[in-house]
């Protein structure tokens, strides 16, 4: 996969700050699944949205690609309230990427990639620049050869990367990810290492894995049940008793270059919950 020089991020050019300020979400006549959720990125940020199952990570998700309308609080890219715009201009700020892949569409991997640049316009000049914008996402996530094969036929992970592909495909500022890595081998997780840290955009990004969110992120953010435990730098945020806190297990970090792994297990029991499960 063809991830850049290995010499850092690119220059973000085309990248936008994305902001949350006290974001709020939830089904009508129920209690919020989210609230109280606040953060601000400078373009080109990478952030990692981590927490246990039911946290409320795509939930947030959601609400910051235009699927949920906040209940309360605003989201803003590029410094626009993302709700003021006209749904075909919030698309070419913000693309998607999501865990449910289309079902068995009819659609071949070219098409799909092509879908990427509806929210453009037309034209000859529009379609030429759309032509070499697919084609160069295709290249990068190492699909070109699989243009004329039906979507619904591929693997989950060439499933993955076509999404991803047009997702890139529609040039946004902002890229959201839930889960990006799901389906992935292990040579292509890493690859999406690289790829994340090269792009020319602000990523947001929903994990399970912190060792990948300390690979991958500049920012982490933090959510338990529905709550924001934090938001910051990875290496001063993911500390031992905020992972207690959030994960419920102890956890052991130690830096790997630049980076971060942890080693976990699980709270020791306390002696009287031992002897009232004993009796």
């Amino acid at each position: 996969m063809q991830t850049g020089s290995g010499a850092g991020p690119e220059k973000p050019d085309v990248a936008l700050s994305l902001e949350a300020t006290d974001l709020a979400w939830g089904p009508p006549g129920r209690a919020p699944l989210i609230s109280g959720v606040s953060f601000a990125l400078t373009p080109g940020d990478r952030l990692a949205i981590v927490g246990p199952n039911g946290a409320g990570k795509s939930t947030l998700l959601r609400c910051l690609y235009r699927l949920h309308r906040p209940l309360a609080g605003a989201v803003r890219v590029g410094g626009t309230d993302l709700w003021s715009l006209a749904p075909r201009l919030a698309a070419r700020k913000i693309a998607a990427v999501l865990q449910e892949a289309p079902g068995d569409f009819a659609f071949t991997v070219q098409e799909m990639v092509d879908a990427g640049r509806t929210p453009h316009a037309g034209g000859i000049a529009g379609r030429a620049a759309g032509a070499r914008a697919v084609a160069a996402a295709m290249r990068r996530m190492e699909v070109s050869h699989l243009a004329g094969r039906a979507f619904s036929t591929l693997s989950g992970g060439e499933k993955q990367r076509a999404l991803i592909a047009r997702a890139l495909a529609q040039e946004p500022g902002v890229l959201v990810l839930d889960e990006p890595t799901n389906h992935l081998d292990i040579r292509h997780r890493l690859e999406a290492v690289e790829l994340l840290r090269g792009l020319a955009m602000t990523i947001v990004t929903t994990l399970h894995d912190l060792d990948m969110a300390a690979d991958v992120a500049s920012k982490v953010l933090v959510l338990r049940a529905g709550r924001q435990m934090a938001f910051g730098p990875v290496s001063g945020t993911l500390q031992p008793a905020l992972i207690r806190q959030s994960f419920d297990v102890e956890a052991e970090i130690a830096p790997r270059g630049p980076s971060l792994r942890f080693d976990y297990r699980l709270p020791e029991r306390r002696a009287d919950s031992s002897a009232e499960s004993s009796e």
